[in-house]
């Protein structure tokens, strides 16, 4: 089923749950919608504003979210209006191989910039939609690629500098996969219907601030650079309370945290209140794509940014059972704000539901895993510093983020290492553009685990394997990760920059993010391009020592920049 929402009878929902107490337990009748999917090669993007209703059955009693607040999104342009998304946006199926093509429009109000960065893709730096391919209002951006991913989920979303927060909490995300129905053997082995058996959860964190002075009330904006306070309520898909009818077979779930801070703690039960008994479910993908075989697990760590895929078998269940997505607790080191209920939303088993292509079994294997091929060319080394709290910044290596500033210069087509150090005493998800990394060593508490320890390649932990481009780092820890930075290199540009960043997004924006050029290597080892109005310099030793001289002429008087490429 490919529609924007499924459009399932079901009535008096709260009534059905066994034990309900309408006094005490939480409340799940809204109905999850799933979001219409975008696909082909050429795709026109609206981004705009909207009304949304995150509550339409009032499932919070303490405020009344039941009312059409301002958002964000993005829409193909020119659909239907009873079918546009309110909040969020459709989700972008992508073919490998394919070259696609774009027609951004920037039609947000109050005359707001924005970016669509493509999270977890290897393209382009001029493409990525970083800070720097800011979309200015009433303006339009046409990126082009080819897609060179393996099959994955990943997501899009606005990276504006020092304004990412705002603009992610008022709606602007949406998932995107990668597929390659042609050649992906684990196609037709995996639940592929859309919103049968292969659903979007997008976990998002949220607070509301009502404004009783209008009718209907709106959600009082967050001021430019203002840290967002907690946001107690959780969304799954733009809807609190909600729950979803699920097929009495194995189904897939593609599960993102979209949150701007928060780390969730999940698992699958039956028990809403205290949970103690819980249902498996099969780990299938990272963020980079396929695992080596289904992981079983009962519960998992989703730090902000984070993709996984599982696969859940409530083919185990009777009509009308109900699991809940348990809300479960989180490292204290990892807490950014308490979180209200005590589960993220419902599913609800439905005999009168089936896919197109049930898959009754849960596959024995995978993919071949192993580490990237080639000998590591450079190691970089990072720290990630500060306290936070009023009036401090986080930051990578004690330096800000400044646009006009490479950190990191990378030779196209080597393989890196990169050993990341968390010197704070906060976990921090630590993500990087373009690749997908392998992490060969982990040193310190790792995920939920609190006993300091040191973890190998490949001895380790369903938390760190896999391809990733996002990782949790807890405090005290040492994470090392390798990664190829492969295809498409650019000039010696800041503007061609990838960032590598926290995606805790208040961190984001307040500093704790460098980015990195990837170029050839006539650049890498001269750290000098062909720029209009410039000489050539000689410069020698080469390989450069302690000392190095520089020759050159020029006619008129300017400025010798010199970049550490290393």
């Amino acid at each position: 089923m490919r529609n924007f929402y499924k459009r399932i009878t079901y009535m008096l929902f709260v009534i059905l749950l066994p034990g309900y107490s309408f006094l005490n337990a939480q409340k799940f009748n809204n109905e999850i919608p799933i979001p219409y999917l975008m696909t082909g090669n050429d795709f026109e993007i609206d981004i705009s504003g909207g009304q949304h209703n995150f509550d339409p059955n009032g499932t919070v009693s303490e405020i009344n979210m039941n009312v059409p607040l301002a958002t964000y999104c993005y829409n193909k342009t020119g659909q239907p209006g009873n079918e546009q998304m309110s909040y969020l946006g459709p989700t972008l199926i992508f073919t490998k191989d394919e070259h696609l093509t774009f027609d951004i429009e920037n039609n947000l109000p109050d005359g707001a910039n924005t970016t669509v960065h493509w999270h977890g893709l290897n393209i382009p730096g001029e493409m990525d939609g970083g800070p720097h391919q800011v979309i200015s209002n009433a303006s339009n951006w046409a990126p082009y690629f080819n897609v060179i991913d393996q099959v994955q989920t990943a997501w899009y979303h606005t990276h504006l500098m020092d304004l990412t927060t705002e603009q992610v909490i008022r709606g602007l995300a949406g998932l995107l996969i990668v597929e390659d129905p042609d050649n992906d053997p684990l196609y037709s082995e995996l639940p592929t219907d859309y919103g049968e058996n292969d659903f979007p959860i997008i976990i998002q964190e949220k607070g509301f601030v009502l404004d009783s002075t209008t009718t209907p009330p709106t959600a009082t904006a967050i001021k430019a650079g203002e840290k967002p306070g907690n946001g107690p309520y959780t969304l799954i898909n733009g809807v609190v309370g909600g729950y979803l009818n699920v097929p009495p077979e194995i189904v897939r779930l593609r599960i993102l945290n979209g949150s701007p801070r928060k780390m969730f703690h999940i698992a699958l039960s039956t028990q809403l209140q205290a949970p103690s008994d819980f249902t498996s479910m099969w780990m299938v993908a990272t963020g980079g794509g396929y695992v080596d075989v289904p992981r079983p697990t009962d519960s998992t760590l989703m730090s902000v940014g984070d993709r996984r895929e599982f696969l859940v078998d409530f083919s185990q269940f009777s009509d009308g059972d109900t699991l809940y997505m348990s809300n479960l607790s989180v490292p204290q080191d990892a807490n950014y704000g308490t979180t209200k209920g005590d589960a993220l939303m419902a599913f609800v088993v439905d005999y009168g539901l089936s896919s197109s292509n049930p898959l009754t079994s849960i596959p024995a294997n995978l993919v071949e895993y192993n580490l990237a091929p080639g000998p590591v060319f450079q190691t970089r080394e990072k720290e990630l510093n500060g306290t936070g709290g009023s009036g401090n910044v986080w930051t990578i290596d004690g330096t800000p983020m400044d646009l006009a500033v490479i950190n990191d210069t990378v030779l196209v087509n080597t393989k890196e290492k990169w050993v990341i150090h968390n010197a704070t005493n906060k976990s921090h998800p630590f993500h990087i553009h373009k690749v997908q990394f392998q992490v060969v060593e982990y040193e310190g508490k790792v995920g939920m685990i609190d006993t300091t320890a040191t973890y190998t390649y490949p001895d380790l932990p369903d938390e760190l394997f896999g391809y990733k481009d996002v990782q949790l780092i807890r405090p005290g820890a040492t994470l090392t990760f390798e990664a190829r930075f492969d295809s498409f290199p650019g000039p010696l540009q800041a503007n061609w920059g990838y960032m590598y960043h926290c995606h805790i997004l208040t961190h984001e924006d307040t500093s704790m993010m460098h980015q990195f050029v990837v170029v050839d290597s006539a650049d890498f080892y001269t750290g000098i391009t062909s720029i209009p109005g410039t000489e050539r310099l000689s410069i020698y030793p080469n390989p450069a020592d302690d000392v190095v001289s520089i020759e050159g002429k020029f006619e008129e008087s300017g400025v010798l920049r010199i970049y550490d490429i290393y």
